[in-house]
């Protein structure tokens, strides 16, 4: 393994820790608020982003352990369908609370921290998928590549979470939580589903990778 691909390997381990943490901050702070005010789009959000740091926590010992982020360990397998499953089970959750919420007309306490817990996350994001995606490319890691892919998607939950919660603090619309976790919920319940149906990388995909790397180097 060249000195170059050492380097990103630790630049990859690091930033799987990094959003990781971040997963779990959005977590707990979506958790929380959503105990103060009764918003489903902030439990959506909130439990999205827990499943997500458990996925990253996994992607982090992994590429700690065999210095690999598409060397799938034995006992990961079963973590994976619980998050698939979750998933699943949340985008129902999400989109029954918002159409029950709907329903009753009821309205869900204005949140201007949760304001700013959308703004940041749409603004940190997207710089750590980007970045995630950079290293996907170098390594030729469809394990990356795909981490990267659900990072951007918390973008876009973000962006739900920030509209819902506007339309309700400062436009003063009720419908506006309900709505945005119904909106969510497709998106989870996606991927969920491309958990359950993905396989894990193979040890062909393994030679795959090694035969890229060889052949960049040789282009060089």
């Amino acid at each position: 393994m060249s000195e170059e691909t050492q380097t990103w390997i630790r630049h990859s381990l690091l930033l799987s820790a990094l959003t990781g943490f971040v997963h779990l901050l959005q977590a707990v702070a979506g958790i929380a608020l959503w105990s103060a005010t009764s918003s489903p789009v902030l439990l959506a959000f909130g439990l999205d982003a827990l499943v997500g740091a458990g996925r990253e926590t996994i992607l982090t010992q992994r590429i700690g352990r065999y210095g690999d982020p598409d060397t799938t360990g034995l006992g990961e397998l079963p973590f994976f369908r619980v998050a698939g499953g979750g998933y699943v089970a949340l985008g129902v959750v999400s989109l029954g609370l918002g159409f029950w919420m709907l329903w009753q007309g009821q309205r869900a306490g204005p949140s201007l921290l949760g304001i700013g817990l959308a703004a940041l996350s749409m603004l940190m994001i997207p710089i750590i998928g980007s970045y995630m995606k950079a290293l996907a490319m170098e390594l030729h890691s469809l394990e990356l590549k795909a981490a990267a892919v659900f990072t951007f998607g918390n973008s876009y939950l973000s962006l739900v979470l920030l509209i819902s919660l506007l339309v309700n603090a400062r436009m003063d619309l009720w419908w506006g939580d309900g709505l945005g976790a119904i909106i969510m919920a497709p998106f989870i319940l996606q991927k969920g589903i491309q958990i359950l149906v993905g396989k894990p990388p193979s040890n062909s995909s393994r030679i795959e990778k090694g035969a890229a790397r060889h052949a960049s180097r040789v282009r060089q």
